[in-house]
């Protein structure tokens, strides 16, 4: 009993593996006989909605096969999607012309060259995101440093604030001290041509000249103050290097390829030669 129930199971086991390939062969005989009904009802449940074949050889020629008669019965978007299945798995396949239809070979290759041409522009932007990729990890971690000038310290008008990164004090700076060291000078210039470098003020206007003076001492105090601050601040958070973030315009400089130099007056180079005796010239010729 035993034995006989092994037996059963090996049979059973033989011919489930022995279908896929019978039903192949059933599909390679209906083709040479142009049964393309035939050809369909074997190889479809060979591959959808999976695989029956573990070979990759059979795989291709039941897509090959069942691709040929979609494209014979007016299917060709069917018969496309079972060529590029066929060719992601053997990119080099062709067919014969002295078995295959010129018409089929013809759709076939079209394909070919578009699933080609397709792959080739994937594999430029892989390319070309892989690079973008590589320059911004790389500016990413790149240390980039500005070097700051000690002079810029004693410059009024925020200058060393705005060297050192602190903006908004520059600016309060900068706007105080020109309103203050404005005014101070713009009543020194106007008291000095109203009434000369040596002054001689009349007597009905000495308390206005004093009261213009007093004005232009305490704002040229108060703009000589604001300097002395800003001189101070600035020295006190003054670093001769700092690090900054490198700038993401390099990405675009190094991804920008040099332009081929196609024009014969851009190839040719003529250089001075020193030869024996006396000198000439050398031309050459750069290549592309």
């Amino acid at each position: 009993m035993r034995r006989q129930v092994t037996l059963a199971l090996l049979l059973v086991s033989t011919t489930a593996v022995a279908g896929p390939t019978e039903d192949l062969n059933k599909a390679r005989d209906a083709y040479r006989l142009k049964d393309c009904a035939t050809v369909i009802k074997s190889t479809e449940p060979l591959i959808y909605p999976r695989s029956q074949l573990a070979n990759s050889y059979d795989i291709v020629e039941a897509r090959l096969l069942l691709g040929l008669c979609y494209y014979d019965g007016n299917r060709r978007e069917d018969a496309r999607q079972e060529f590029e299945a066929l060719l992601a798995l053997q990119p080099d396949k062709t067919l014969d012309s002295l078995i295959y239809s010129a018409d089929a070979i013809r759709f076939f290759d079209d394909v070919r060259a578009d699933v080609e041409a397709r792959a080739k522009r994937d594999a430029e932007l892989r390319a070309r995101e892989d690079e973008s990729r590589r320059i911004a990890e790389a500016l990413k971690n790149a240390r980039t440093f500005k070097r700051s000038s000690y002079a810029v310290n004693f410059v009024p008008f925020g200058a060393g604030q705005f060297q050192n990164g602190h903006n908004g004090k520059g600016l309060a700076l900068a706007a105080s001290q020109i309103v203050t060291g404005g005014v101070s000078a713009g009543i020194f210039l106007y008291l000095g041509f109203k009434y000369g470098l040596v002054a001689k003020v009349p007597v009905e206007d000495g308390l206005f000249v004093r009261r213009m003076q007093q004005v232009e001492i305490g704002t040229g105090l108060v703009f000589l103050g604001l300097y002395a601050v800003g001189v101070v601040d600035a020295l006190l958070n003054y670093k001769a290097t700092v690090q900054i973030e490198a700038d993401d315009a390099v990405l675009e400089i190094m991804n920008k390829k040099p332009t081929p130099k196609t024009s014969l007056r851009e190839r040719i180079h003529v250089t001075p030669m020193l030869l024996d005796g006396g000198a000439g010239l050398g031309i050459t010729l750069e290549n592309f």
